[in-house]
């Protein structure tokens, strides 16, 4: 089955959108580095009886510092969930104007997401907040400042859609 809606990955990518390709490539090697840590610590515990205190942190911080930042990089590729079972049957004009509300909508929900984000990485870094193990990891901090990179990427993001969509649309006239 073909997909009915027309794949709207910008062909022309700007500066927004290679940095964030390049960013998220970089960050994509957290997984494969939580994969050997996950090994590392298996075979710590199993064959010298070691276990590690610190394995489990990193590779929660790693996963989550990929996940908060990825999503920018969902938004550039158009990877992200579109229910198309209405948008499909438009003209590819009246998808390109409802791609442009979706995003200036996206873009008001993403401020306010954006502000509790803050307020969250703010309070987590003037208080030095950290994990409740013995290792007294700070991954709040991390994760938290992480989350408004990630959110403040977005809108980035969503800002350099909303200019390849409306050069989309005038290009059609």
């Amino acid at each position: 089955m073909t997909d009915p809606v027309p794949h709207t990955e910008p062909t022309d990518m700007n500066v927004v959108d290679r940095t964030m390709e390049t960013v998220s490539k970089v960050l994509s090697y957290s997984f494969a580095l939580s994969i050997v840590v996950t090994i590392y610590d298996v075979v710590a515990d199993v064959v010298f009886k070691s276990p590690t205190v610190w394995v489990y942190d990193v590779v929660t911080t790693a996963i989550a510092v990929a996940f908060l930042i990825g999503g920018s990089y969902a938004l550039m590729r158009r990877d992200h969930i579109r229910i198309t079972a209405v948008y499909a049957h438009f003209s590819r004009r009246t998808q390109l104007r409802l791609d442009v509300a979706g995003s200036l909508l996206a873009i008001v929900y993403f401020s306010a997401f954006a502000w509790f984000a803050f307020v969250m990485a703010r309070t987590a870094v003037v208080d030095w907040e950290v994990g409740g193990s013995a290792w007294g990891q700070p991954t709040p901090v991390v994760v938290k400042v992480a989350m408004l990179l990630g959110i403040l990427l977005m809108i980035v993001q969503m800002i350099s859609n909303i200019r390849h969509d409306l050069k989309s649309l005038h290009a059609q006239d």
